[in-house]
């Protein structure tokens, strides 16, 4: 059976920091899946690839990108099947370049839209690590908007202070904050700016830890909230009423031994669509009432998606690997 397949070291470690959330961002995580997926094809063979595959997943659950990703990547090989491994290697390694080429435009596309709704003057709240706020913040300042962006630090993982670092080496003033703070600050703030993990089809949003609770204060004080991301990030799943699973992180605390205290670290949560003005995608500027109608069009009704792991072992049926 594919669960008995072993992960050598360098995937293993792959694996455990997706699940640990050492990688920065969710695009980062997928675009570091792509390349190690089709590595273990070229030099692991098919039972690599396909136990690969499903453990990255398993690793982040929440990530609507990574599923869609190795769905696709998972599709091209089944598809390539027939004419052997190498043709399989050959159809993955396209397929992974294709999806890497796709997701750094939808990240240029995505940000020149939501850029535009960005004001000379305006100060801007965002946390975590975000390729897509990120570039958007940096394009408006290209094209020379003086913007001031307060970041929350992001705990339990502290993504946000690296986007507030990178921020403030490219030129642009950038103020670090407590994840608690962010009701006190919001007071100075013009628009929030969040990432996303995943987009459920009632337009929901699932960010980091922390982002529906920028979202309620901005609610409360009537800011512009703006989701920025890639429409692959629509969970396709979320159309025939499945939840999204939402991760937890062990957090260490120093706690006497006898001590029965419990910590929890949920590394997401979920931001309502009403606290949302809009989600931008390379698509452009959807209304978070209207994601369900994309999801349709881009996945069909009724979707009819296979699992991945599902595909994982269709794969090696089709290949004859099968264990």
């Amino acid at each position: 059976m594919l669960e008995a397949y072993p992960l050598p070291g360098e995937y293993a470690r792959l694996v455990e920091d997706v699940r640990r959330g050492r990688v920065r961002s969710s695009t980062e995580c997928v675009l570091r899946a792509l390349d190690a997926l089709a590595q273990a094809l070229e030099g692991g063979g098919a039972q690599l690839f396909a136990r690969l595959a499903v453990e990255v997943v398993r690793a982040r659950p929440t990530s609507a990108l990574m599923v869609n990703a190795v769905r696709s990547l998972l599709e091209a090989a089944v598809s390539a099947a027939g004419g052997g491994l190498e043709e399989v290697r050959l159809a993955v390694r396209r397929r992974a370049r294709e999806m890497r080429e796709t997701l750094m435009q939808h990240v240029e596309r995505a940000a020149s839209i939501a850029e535009r709704r960005l004001e000379d003057g305006d100060t801007v709240l965002t946390n975590t690590y975000s390729l897509f706020v990120k570039k958007t913040i940096l394009r408006a300042a290209e094209r020379g908007k003086a913007l001031r962006v307060i970041v929350a630090e992001s705990r339990p993982g502290g993504e946000g202070v690296q986007l507030a670092v990178e921020l403030a080496d490219a030129g642009v003033p950038a103020q670090l904050v407590v994840d608690s703070a962010v009701r006190y600050v919001m007071r100075e703030v013009d628009k929030v700016l969040l990432a996303s993990e995943a987009i459920a089809a009632n337009g929901a949003n699932v960010s980091k830890v922390g982002s529906s609770l920028i979202a309620l204060a901005a609610y409360e004080a009537r800011v512009r909230v703006f989701v920025v991301a890639t429409s692959l990030k629509i969970s396709p799943e979320t159309l025939v009423g499945e939840l999204l699973e939402i991760p937890e992180a062990d957090y260490p605390v120093d706690l006497p031994a006898e001590q029965p205290l419990r910590v929890r670290a949920p590394l997401f949560d979920v931001t309502p669509p009403r606290m949302i003005d809009a989600i931008v995608t390379e698509k452009g500027l959807i209304a978070p009432e209207f994601v369900v109608m994309i999801a349709k069009e881009m996945y069909g009704w009724p979707p009819a998606l296979a699992s991945i792991p599902e595909l994982s072992e269709s794969f090696l049926r089709a290949l004859g690997e099968r264990g």
